[in-house]
Order: C-alpha cells, then structure tokens, then sequence
C-alpha cells in the first residue's frame, strides 16, 4: 500500500530501532529519560524535544499505517493482527514512557525559556500530565477493543435490495433516488436493520457507558464529561460554552432550517417532508462519478480554481497511493483523514459510491490533508495537531470553498443547484450537530438514568424534537429515537461532535468572505492552517479573518449570513 514512499527519515532514531518491537521503544524512551538536561541551558532542551518528537512522529506513523491496513481491508487477518499489538501491547507499553518524558518537560526549569512557539503544546501537555493516571491505560484499551466491534458490526450490516443480499451502504445510495417509492423503501430498510440490530447496540454502548465512567473515576474527577473536555484538550471552552450554543443555534438556525426544509417541500411538490425526502436534491439527482479516477481528477480541477497549489498537494496524494476513496466488500464504513507524522503525508480514506454527498466528503478529508500539510514541516509533532474545532475549518470550509467549483462533474445549472444545497444542508447540519451534543451531554452527566436503553432514546427524542422539527415523523417514533446509533461518533469519538457546529459557523463566514474577495480569504485561511497547534483555538479563528464565539450573537453572524446568502 505504501510502496511508493521512502522510508520516512531517521535523525535520532539508529536504523536498527524496529517500531514493532517493544524493546527498542523501552531503549528510546530510557535514552530520552536518563539524558542530561541542564537546567540553564534551553538549547539542549529543545534538541531534546526535536529528538523525542522524532521517535513519537515515527510510531505515531507506525500506528497509522496499521490502522489505514485494518481499515481498507477488515477482513484482512493479518492486518487485523498488526493493529491489535499496537492496540494491546505498544500502545499501553508507551504510554507511561511518554508520560514520564512530558513530566519531566514541564517540570524542567528551562521550559519557560523556550521559543513562544511552543507554548500551546507546553499547556497541552501540561494538561495530560495533570490528567495521566496509571489505571487509564488498560481502560483505554478495552475501549479500543468497543469501539472496534462498533466498527466490525457497522462493516458487516447487509440487507436484501434490489434482488440481492447487498451492504447496507449501498441500501443507503438510493436515499436521494427521484423516485419518492424507491428512497423510502431504502429509507425504511435501512431503519429496519439498525432497529434489528438495536439489542445488540445498546449492549455495546451500556459497556461503554461501564468503561467511560469507570475512566472518571480513575481520573478522580465527577464525571466523564468532565474528564472527556480535558482529554480532548480543550482549553478555549468549556461545557457552559456548549450548552449556551445549543440555545443560541436553536434561537438562530432552528427557525432558518424550518425555512429551507419549508422551501424544499415546495420544490418538491409535498405538503411536508418525510424522513426520506431530507437527502433527496430538488431538480433531480446528481450522479457526479463512477471511478476513483474522474473523482480524484475532477476534484484537482475544484481544488484547482481554489488555489493551484492545493490542487498540485492533492496530485501528490493521488500519485503516492495515498487516496483510497469507492467503497468495496470488506471496506471499513465512513471517512477519515490521518497523517503519517515521519513522512509529512497525510491518507485520506472515503467509501464513495458515486453520490454528490460522496463528493463533498473527499472535499472535506481533503481539507484536512491539506492542513496536515500545511503544518508539516514543524519539527516538533505537537506542533502538527491544532485544536480540533480548527482542523474542522480547514475541513468544512473546503467543502464550500471548493464545491463552488465542480464544473468537472456537472453544467452550470446543476453546479448553482448543488453549491445552494451545500449551504442549505450546512443550515440543517447545524441543529443536528447541537442535538447530538446536548444528547452526549445529558448521558454522560446523569450516569443511573442513562443505564437505562429507553431512557437514552426519549432523552435523544427530547433533543432531536427541539433541535430538528419541521420533518414529519409520523409513525416512525422507534426509528427516530434510534437515528443517535447511526452515528459512529457517539460510539467511537464521545464528545467530538460540537467541533463541527463550532468550525460550521467559522465556514460560513469563510464562505462569505470567499466570494466577496476568493484570494485574500484563501491566503489567509492557508497562513492560519500554517500556524498548526502554535496559537490558541480564538487565535486561528483570527488569523483567517475569523470571528470565535459560541455565544448567540455570534451565531446569530452566521445565521445572518446564511439568511442573505439563500435569500430566505
């Protein structure tokens, strides 16, 4: 798979030191921990640093390359294997060496003496020292081991469609079909499986629900909310701040979704909407690919009209092998982009079927390759993981950016059509997105009631009727209460959702200012993207011509815009 690529270079690292072999690791770290590091000297302190960075790049890559492995190919045994050691052995093996070699960083008297430009990771890993107990380490490994069988059983749900036993991803592709028959009877089949598959879902959550909670109480804090904003490092805000954007975005955007959902049952000829009418697209649907290869070329076209040296990135990308994008039997569901720290590049993993959404999804995986690459060059990997909430811009806002540009995969008509559903659909997201939150919210603080199955559906019920009405769900109320299972990351990433609300709103004002003057907002979007993890969370937001905030005025910016901009 990596055939192409050198190996990544060793300056510390001896070439003797093999990444699979626990040994070597314990050597590297005890080198690390016993060097000398004078207290008045921040020079060799930083050459210190470069050198951990460098054995921490290579076994992060290490880690990738097998996650990349089990990931395009889960029935690969093998590569199955080689990811559990990293899982069950490496991983918690490393993680005290790491631990004691941060410890003895922010504990070191020259720390302070060292470049500005480090000290967001300085905080950073100020804060997982602080956070570190022993105990969590095989807690997370088991909860490695969940989310694994999360993922195994969303690979292998099928169902009968079309005359044939098929994955339920396909099922899926005719969720947007022009005939109303045919997306509801996808629709429902869809809902049939998750419905069968709930007693088995909700066992596997109730051992999560087990396994985070006892997470808390190892890092002897009230409860796994708690503990999650901390290792999730984040230092900007806090849950008061996410509780305040559910209000403001159900102030804000609730009212302008019931508009666009209002507008598109018009279109449609409906008196309302029904489950099965939210992906379907207005003037027919658009089928912008068959192949991997006119979706990779008609993407370096978008990419391309955004600013030819993205578009040169992503021809590297595709020229390494390091896209893999159509669906296949035995392909991991979902998307995700992840950085091969020691060799500067990043993968990008998609499971298109040849839908426009399939598109948007490799834009926005993009997105994020690109600011991997942005910040690549930086020789001290924390340096090269900014906060999330930003890597999330990066992400959405190539999605806008360039889904302005799909002259590749459509005419002009249905390239006007489809940047006005993009942003519609953005308008939509965001109320879900709050809703998935305030849920993860409510199960994580009120741990006796959420042992309860039907107490989390009609709390998710609760959210999902105050953050997303307008639809008709009449009849389907087993359905609605289970949309949250259908969502990996309330399984595989708790938490990590408010992210998207957070770096939509940034999106839309990027998006905004694009089309007002398209070259400095793109030169000040890739500058911030530069910047990596060496300025606060509001400093990023600024430094692409951005405003921070989860209060409502702020979204009520964003709202705004998204008001004038679809004319609603």
């Amino acid at each position: 798979m990596f055939g192409s690529l050198p190996p990544p270079p060793r300056r510390y690292l001896p070439a003797s030191v093999r990444l699979d072999r626990l040994a070597d690791l314990e050597a590297c770290y005890g080198e690390l921990g016993a060097r000398p590091l004078p207290v008045d000297d921040p020079w060799i302190l930083e050459q210190w640093l470069r050198d951990w960075s460098e054995l921490e790049s290579h076994l992060s890559e290490a880690q990738a390359r097998r996650q990349i492995a089990s990931s395009c190919s889960t029935d690969d045994l093998e590569a199955a294997r080689a990811w559990l050691v990293h899982v069950d052995v490496l991983g918690p093996a490393c993680k005290p060496l790491r631990h004691a070699l941060a410890r003895r960083l922010v504990e070191h008297p020259a720390a302070a003496r060292l470049p500005p430009g480090h000290a967001c990771a300085l905080a950073v890993l100020r804060n997982r020292v602080d956070l570190w107990r022993p105990a969590l380490a095989s807690l997370e490994v088991a909860e490695q081991h969940l989310c694994a069988e999360y993922g195994r059983l969303r690979a292998g749900m099928r169902a009968a469609w079309d005359g044939a036993d098929a994955p339920l991803t396909h099922v899926e592709r005719s969720e947007d079909d022009p005939d109303r028959a045919r997306r509801e009877a996808a629709w429902r089949t869809v809902a049939a499986s998750f419905r069968a598959a709930k007693p088995e879902l909700d066992h596997l959550f109730d051992r999560l629900l087990a396994n985070r909670r006892a997470q808390a109480a190892a890092a002897e804090l009230p409860d796994y909310r708690a503990y999650r904003f901390r290792r999730l490092d984040r230092l900007a805000y806090g849950p008061r701040e996410c509780l305040a954007l559910h209000d403001a975005i159900a102030a804000e955007f609730v009212p302008l979704a019931g508009r666009v959902l209002r507008r598109r049952a018009a279109a449609l000829g409906l008196p309302a909407l029904r489950p099965w009418d939210l992906a379907v697209m207005p003037g027919g649907p658009l089928a912008p690919f068959t192949r991997e290869e006119q979706l990779i070329a008609g993407c370096t076209r978008a990419f391309e009209a955004v600013d030819p040296e993205l578009a040169r990135q992503f021809s590297v990308l595709a020229e390494h092998g390091l896209l893999d994008l159509m669906s296949r039997p035995g392909k991991a569901p979902g998307a995700f982009q992840v950085h091969l720290d020691a060799s500067g590049l990043p993968f990008v993993f998609a499971g298109a079927l040849g839908r426009h959404e399939d598109l948007l999804t490799v834009l926005h995986e993009a997105g994020h390759a690109f600011h991997a690459l942005a910040c690549a060059a930086d020789p001290l990997i924390w340096n090269r993981g900014p906060p999330i909430e930003f890597c999330e811009v990066a992400s959405m806002g190539m999605e806008l950016l360039g889904g302005r540009h799909l002259g590749a995969f459509y005419d002009a008509d249905a390239c006007t059509c489809a940047a006005r559903h993009q942003l519609e659909q953005l308008v939509l997201f965001l109320p879900h997105a709050a809703a998935i939150d305030a849920f993860q919210h409510w199960v994580y603080t009120r741990p006796e009631q959420a042992r309860d199955p039907q107490a989390r559906d009609a709390a998710w019920l609760a959210q999902h009727r105050r953050l997303c009405p307008g639809v008709d769900w009449s009849g389907l109320d087993d359905d609605r209460a289970a949309l949250w299972q259908r969502r990996l990351h309330v399984f595989e990433l708790p938490f990590y959702y408010i992210e998207y609300a957070i770096a939509g709103l940034g999106a839309v004002q990027l998006h905004r200012r694009a089309l007002a003057e398209p070259a400095p907002a793109v030169a000040d979007l890739r500058r911030a993207l530069a910047l990596g993890a060496r300025a606060r969370l509001p400093d990023l937001f600024a430094a692409a011509g951005l405003q921070f905030g989860t209060d409502r005025a702020s979204v009520r910016r964003a709202a705004d815009a998204c008001r004038q901009l679809l004319d609603l």
